[in-house]
């Protein structure tokens, strides 16, 4: 009997490691989203039509007025990468902890994105 407390114990001390670990992974995602947070536009090389993507705090995304439907590859300090619904991915990569670029697997054309002037 002595020896089920000190392993319930230690049992007991390793969930709740868990526990905070997986809240810190939370805590991290949560603020990783703010990086990507607002309006951006950008302009098409060829057709050089203006486009607005625009993040908002849950992730979602709005290009040109629509939402975009997505399943999320990658969030990191230094990138966004999305699965779009029709197996495409787009990219968003930062430079001091500011999103710059957009690459587009469809048109494979990385486009250089300016925040929006509201």
């Amino acid at each position: 009997m002595r020896l089920k407390w000190p392993v319930l114990l230690s049992a007991t001390s390793l969930g709740v490691a868990a526990v905070s670990k997986r809240f810190v992974q939370k805590r991290e995602a949560k603020d990783l989203n703010t990086i990507y947070v607002g309006s951006w536009t950008f302009s098409h090389p060829k057709s050089h039509k203006t486009h607005t993507i625009t993040i908002y705090p849950d992730l979602s995304i709005i290009l040109d007025g629509t939402a975009i439907i997505y399943h999320l590859i990658e969030l990191s300090d230094q990138k966004l990468a999305i699965q779009d619904q029709y197996g495409y991915h787009l990219l968003i990569k930062t430079k001091n902890g500011t999103p710059v670029t957009l690459y587009d697997e469809l048109e494979d054309v990385s486009f250089p994105i300016l925040p929006l002037k509201q």
